[in-house]
């Protein structure tokens, strides 16, 4: 009995799939071939001997459907935690971007509100230098009327008239550029804030599409890829079934056959002795 058990051996694909099985699998198989090395020893009896399990079979496709069902329930927990994941950081983006977006408007709003300061400050000079042009024109005209028949005081005041005028213009071109520029400045930060929200609208979708779920075409090769393996197993591990099988077969014929040779030597001495 001892050569056959070690005659005989295992392919490396045996082992292989072995190892894959889940540990309760293996457990009950390794059992059952416990007390099928019980059973053939010689002090054990063989009427009064129980196996552990009743129907290995039923047994191990029991323990695969236990298995499988922990392993959906697992994977199902896995898929919840991760959907929650990715909507907590989809939130958290959206917060950020939403406080970057208060920010720009406040700053764009800060902004305004300075070059409106501005603004109204280089009108007030603009109106106190009109004010005091008039003032200057006034003067200018009081002093016209005590020397109207002064030649040189007329030239005085034509040339005081030009310089008003000059003064006035160039006043005028100032205010007229300033606000121009200011306008530009506003017009610029506006756009730059503009721009850095698009940017970071783009990577916020990025971001979405990267978690979304695949396409029914994807998830369908998924599960065909996964049905290909169920299949795989299920036909190896009825591979391993009927080689255990076998060597029990063999294994039990050979210690029915000596037990039979045995009886017959014995009765056979009986006789002899008779």
């Amino acid at each position: 009995m001892e050569d056959t058990m070690s005659s005989y051996s295992f392919s490396h694909q045996f082992y292989q799939r072995w190892t894959c099985a889940p540990d309760p699998v293996r457990a009950a198989i390794t059992q059952e071939l416990k007390d099928i090395t019980t059973l053939l020893q010689a002090d054990t009896v063989f009427e009064s001997f129980t196996f552990h399990t009743h129907d290995l079979d039923t047994h191990v496709d029991e323990l695969y459907d236990n298995y499988n069902a922990e392993q959906a329930i697992a994977k199902a927990i896995i898929d919840k935690q991760e959907q929650e994941r990715a909507a907590a950081e989809k939130q958290q983006l959206e917060e950020e971007q939403k406080k970057e977006a208060e920010e720009t408007a406040r700053k764009a709003e800060a902004t305004r509100r300075e070059q409106a300061e501005t603004a109204q400050k280089e009108q007030e000079k603009n109106e106190q230098r009109a004010a005091d042009q008039n003032n200057i024109d006034e003067k200018a005209i009081s002093d016209k009327g005590v020397t109207e028949n002064d030649p040189d005081d007329n030239s005085k005041i034509e040339k005081t008239d030009s310089e008003v005028a000059n003064s006035e213009s160039e006043t005028s071109d100032h205010k007229n550029a300033d606000g121009k520029t200011m306008s530009d400045q506003t017009h610029g930060l506006v756009n730059h804030h503009i721009k850095d929200i698009n940017n970071n609208t783009s990577a916020a979708i990025n971001l979405v599409l990267e978690d979304s779920e695949l396409d029914p075409a994807d998830q369908t090769l998924i599960r065909e890829l996964e049905n290909q393996i169920d299949d795989y197993l299920s036909e190896q591990m009825m591979l391993m079934s009927e080689n255990l099988k076998s060597w029990l077969r063999a294994e039990m014929t050979q210690h029915f056959s000596e037990q039979n040779t045995s009886a017959t030597t014995e009765n056979a001495a009986k006789k002899n002795i008779h």
